[in-house]
């Protein structure tokens, strides 16, 4: 018949030379499950890096130790003899990070330093200093516990275990355990739990994000006043007040009239030549937006020296465009430096463009306020099929079909870089674990097209899908209306004892409540 057991993790912390002392643990666990595990519905289960791990980057090797499995257990058992490991970016080695952040939290730690003898051939000096100096810092706290034969090791630990769990299980039968989860509501602040829970701004158009991308912009300009053009007669015009003589006669005509430069002179023979051309002319909405820019942001430019891109033309081709190359297009003739600096101006209006669309998106998402919240069960045991219902008043909560969204010439880079997640999904931390029952991700639906590629509408469509769907799946509660009150409710399916999980998201809201507080959720809290 099937039972509920309460289970704790139990973190083993150990430099590379305590291999034996490894074995008696995962042994000693084992034991204290026959023993008092199955009496008390309860069990132990060994966490390790060997193989609890996974690849994983993005992050230090330390730091990912910890995301992975490191700060969601209930206690840790660390053994020191002559080595103190390798250094992390916090402290001086792994296992010191492991204790200390764990010691940190109110989680209990079985510390133990072996006496053994050891060869001095083997002996690193400078590790074992770091070992004596670990061990001094703790002498007078009365934490751990020397030894100096593995037989020992393993009574102690035997011992030392089923102290713990057992006054934490009170033998009492599971019925009454279960009766002892203890679960509130509380804040988040800088990833610990805290009794006030604190609404705060986040200013994105400060970011370095943006300002990265007012100076790419600024550079740009910069770039483009740089390249001088030479000014030249318009080709087209002088072509047509020239005789009807063959090629080079024109070309001598020309180059009495305009002294045009041997460069010129071979680009108006293939222009002479073209079926059909046109000069190439900017777009005036283009020169007024990135005018506008210009203006708006103190830079200064020359208008005609600025958007001149010489004697462009665009040659029709009859074969080329279209998804199979069998319609018409065209093709830019001019000079390579011409071509480049008409490139660079198209360029930044398409960075100008996007630059006010996140602009637009980032204000909208800067004029909100946000709240950090986290589930806890701070009792003796875990609780189940739990519902959270949080009253907030009408109008003030922002819904998930309320929140910003993002212009269609920003929304691939929006949903390549999962951005909705870095600024809506909380980082777990030692405090607390993340929240697991999101609903399974709904595919973005392709829109299917009569070519064999899609068209920029179709692309943006089906890029609004899978905004969409990115939010709906992450912000993925209900919302009710209660009298005066938005109701957004949520299920959390497990929470073990002592553990304390976040919210599905961060909580955003129209307007600052400074009446969200803890006291507050603790009596809007149903179970």
């Amino acid at each position: 018949m099937p039972r509920n057991i309460t289970q704790f993790d139990l973190l083993i912390s150990c430099p590379s030379d305590v291999e034996g002392e490894l074995e008696i643990i995962k042994e000693t666990v084992e034991e204290f499950n026959r023993i008092f595990g199955v009496a008390n519905n309860c069990s132990i289960v060994t966490k390790h890096w060997s193989k609890d791990s996974y690849p994983q980057s993005g992050g230090k090797p330390q730091q990912l130790l910890n995301e992975q499995f490191v700060l969601g257990c209930d206690a840790a058992v660390a053994v020191f003899w002559t080595r103190f490991g390798t250094p992390t970016d916090k402290y001086g080695s792994g296992t010191e990070e492991e204790i200390e952040e764990l010691l940190k939290s109110g989680k209990q730690v079985f510390l133990y330093f072996c006496d053994r003898p050891i060869n001095p051939s083997r002996l690193d000096a400078e590790q074992y200093a770091k070992v004596t100096e670990f061990k001094e810092k703790y002498k007078d706290k009365g934490i751990y516990s020397p030894y100096s034969e593995l037989s020992d090791f393993k009574k102690n630990f035997l011992n030392h275990l089923s102290l713990h769990f057992l006054k934490l299980l009170s033998n009492e039968g599971t019925n009454k355990v279960r009766e002892k989860s203890k679960l509130s509501i509380n804040g988040v602040v800088e990833g610990k739990i805290s009794e006030n829970s604190i609404m705060y701004n986040i200013n994105l158009l400060a970011s370095k994000f943006m300002t990265e991308k007012t100076d790419s912009i600024s550079g740009k300009f910069e770039h483009i006043k740089k390249v001088k053009l030479q000014k030249e007669p318009d080709v087209k015009k002088v072509i047509s007040e020239t005789s009807n003589n063959d090629s080079s006669n024109k070309l001598n005509s020309l180059s009495n009239v305009g002294k045009v430069s041997l460069e010129s002179q071979e680009r108006m023979k293939k222009i002479i030549s073209i079926f059909s051309s046109s000069k190439v002319e900017l777009n005036e909405s283009i020169i007024t937006s990135i005018k506008k820019y210009a203006q708006k942001n103190n830079i200064n430019i020359n208008d005609k020296e600025f958007f001149y891109v010489g004697n462009l033309h665009e040659k029709n081709q009859p074969f080329g465009g279209g998804p199979f190359g069998t319609e018409p297009s065209y093709s830019i003739e001019g000079a390579e430096e011409e071509k480049e600096k008409y490139d660079q101006i198209l360029e930044l209006h398409d960075e100008i463009i996007k630059y006010a669309q996140w602009e637009m998106f980032f204000k909208g998402l800067s004029s909100k306020y946000y709240l950090k919240l986290a589930l806890c069960n701070s009792g003796k045991s875990f609780d189940e099929d739990i519902d959270i219902k949080i009253y907030i008043k009408s109008g003030v909560l922002c819904k998930r079909e309320q929140l910003p969204f993002p212009g269609e010439d920003i929304l691939e880079d929006v949903n390549t870089i999962e951005l909705i997640d870095i600024l809506f999904k909380p980082n777990k931390s030692l405090s607390a674990i993340e929240y697991e029952d999101y609903p399974t991700s709904i595919p973005a639906i392709e829109i299917p097209s009569s070519i064999s590629r899609p068209t920029y509408r179709e692309n943006i469509e089906a890029e609004k899908k899978t905004y969409k769907n990115t939010i709906e799946s992450l912000f993925c509660y209900e919302y009710f209306q209660d009298n005066n009150f938005d109701v957004i409710c949520f299920k959390q399916s497990y929470l073990k004892q002592n553990t304390n999980v976040l919210f599905p998201t961060i909580l955003v809201f129209n307007a600052y409540v400074d009446s969200i507080n803890l006291k507050f959720t603790q009596n809007i809290f149903q179970k």
